[in-house]
Parts: structure tokens; C-alpha cells; sequence
């Protein structure tokens, strides 16, 4: 599998080439596990689509029935980085687990989950209400590397 977008951000901060380990789901979304430093980050490119400002992401895996379910806050990963470009526009988030248990994405004993969610890079604006808390609890996580 390719990871365009992980390749991207490693050429823009110029560090070592990571050891990336393809997951099988959502490998629409580039996802995989990532080596960095000593810990082990998922990554994900989010998708652009044409009705709705932001991306989407799909954050899931398959529980031992076969069905789709969200992480959990227990995971062992240390966050999930979730790559979006649009037109000449790059950056991630960088979510650590706290800020996804905090954000709702992850199964814990305050909510359900998410399998996919949408992500609001600074460049969206003229959002709606809940789209712009969103982009606020969000904006810490991102790091704009355009340029």
C-alpha cells in the first residue's frame, strides 16, 4: 500500500522514513500503524467530499464477529494522524488518545465511538454551528504544513 500522505509530512519535516504496517480496513484511507519516536500512532488521509465542508476519516476495525466497531480508549496506540490536503492546502492532526477519548472517537466508558467522523482544517470557514465547535476542539491537533 501507498502512503502518499505520510510520505508527504515526513519529506515537509524532514524525518527518517517510519516502518508503516497496513491495516486492511479502511485502506481507502491510507490507514496503517506508524512507528514514530517510541510510539505507535494510526494514520489515515481524509477525504475531501463535495457537499460538505472538511473530510472525512474512517476510524474502525473489525470486532471477532466480523462487524465494524470503533477503538477503544485502551488501545495501545499512542494517536491517531489524520493527513488532509486540499488543493495546495496540507496539514495534520495529531490526536493523542486523550483528545480522542475527549472528542467522543474512541469507545469509553463516557461514549460509544465513532467509526468515522469529519475532521475541519483552519482553511474551512463559513461553518455551521456544530461543524465550528467541532473545528474548535479540533484545532490544537493540527499542524498546518502548507508550503
Amino acid at each position: 500500500m501507498i502512503f502518499s500522505a505520510f510520505e508527504r509530512y515526513q519529506r515537509r519535516i524532514g524525518a527518517e522514513p517510519a516502518h508503516v504496517l497496513p491495516e486492511e480496513q479502511s485502506s481507502d484511507y491510507e490507514s496503517g500503524l506508524a512507528t514514530i519516536g517510541s510510539g505507535t500512532w494510526r494514520i489515515r488521509t481524509a477525504r475531501i467530499t463535495p457537499t460538505k465542508p472538511g473530510a472525512f476519516v474512517a476510524v474502525w476495525r473489525r470486532s471477532p464477529s466480523g462487524a465494524t466497531e470503533p477503538f477503544e480508549s485502551s488501545d495501545e496506540c499512542a494517536g491517531l494522524m489524520v493527513f488532509v490536503s486540499d488543493a495546495d492546502r496540507f496539514g495534520v492532526f495529531t490526536f493523542t488518545r486523550e483528545h480522542l477519548t475527549k472528542l467522543g472517537v474512541v469507545r469509553s466508558s463516557r461514549a460509544r465511538g465513532k467509526r468515522g467522523f469529519r475532521v475541519y482544517p483552519p482553511w474551512n470557514t463559513n461553518l455551521n454551528a456544530q461543524a465550528a465547535r467541532t473545528q474548535r476542539a479540533q484545532a490544537d491537533a493540527f499542524a498546518d504544513l502548507t508550503g
